[in-house]
């Protein structure tokens, strides 16, 4: 079941958009794409992104390195971003468009087992930070360094909405006045636990042990 879910998860989550001008709507561009070929090319550009930073890693990627993976010239990337800041925003918002359309699964689920639930939400989480060769990992360590209406937000909204949903269908299992704090604190305590286990590997805890622990401290954090 656990290989199911991270599959559907996974598939979910890269499943790209087409580059439509409203796909970029909130990114600084120099200019945006209108034609067909131009819009391919600022797709390439942002695909290129995310391979240069899984590569060399935030920091040290430049645009050299994205002109390269997208097999274009510097001058042709300019002609769309004026930095590597304003790629990585570019690339921020189309994670964040995958990362709301697989958390959209727990929103519109059907499901009302709060166990279920927690299973689901995190599968989901270690099946996106590992999706992309670890993109999302590498953009979470270095949140503090990117704009601030990312896809951490979207995570944390998301969820707020996932637990208002599980609220009204049992009103007696969280208090409505710590609703928001708690998430905050579940989201947070996920993500990072997470990417800590993913980059830091411990020989003596499995995904599978340490999924376990973290749906257990929710559950006892929650039904406190």
């Amino acid at each position: 079941m656990q290989v199911a879910y991270s599959a559907i998860f996974t598939l979910a989550l890269i499943r790209r958009l087409p580059c439509e001008k409203a796909v970029y709507a909130n990114c600084h561009m120099r200019k945006r794409p209108q034609q067909q070929r131009s819009r391919e090319l600022v797709s390439r550009l942002v695909d290129a992104t995310a391979q240069a930073i899984t590569v060399r890693g935030l920091d040290d990627f430049t645009t050299q390195h994205v002109a390269d993976f997208a097999a274009v010239s510097v001058g042709s990337l300019y002609q769309y971003f004026d930095s590597k800041e304003d790629l990585v925003e570019a690339l921020l918002e189309r994670v964040s468009l995958d990362l709301a359309g697989g958390l959209n699964h727990f929103v519109l689920s059907k499901t009302t087992e709060l166990r279920q639930m927690v299973q689901m939400a995190i599968r989901f989480g270690f099946a996106f930070l590992k999706a992309d060769g670890g993109l999302a990992a590498e953009l979470v360590k270095n949140w503090h360094k990117l704009p601030a209406k990312n896809f951490i937000v979207v995570l944390q909204n998301t969820l707020l909405d996932f637990m208002r949903m599980y609220l009204l269908k049992n009103p007696l299992v969280v208090q409505p006045e710590r609703l928001q704090v708690r998430t905050y604190i579940i989201a947070n305590a996920l993500v990072f636990t997470m990417i800590r286990a993913l980059s830091e590997p411990s020989p003596f805890i499995s995904e599978q042990d340490l999924s376990a622990e973290l749906e257990q401290m929710v559950l006892s954090y929650l039904q406190s």
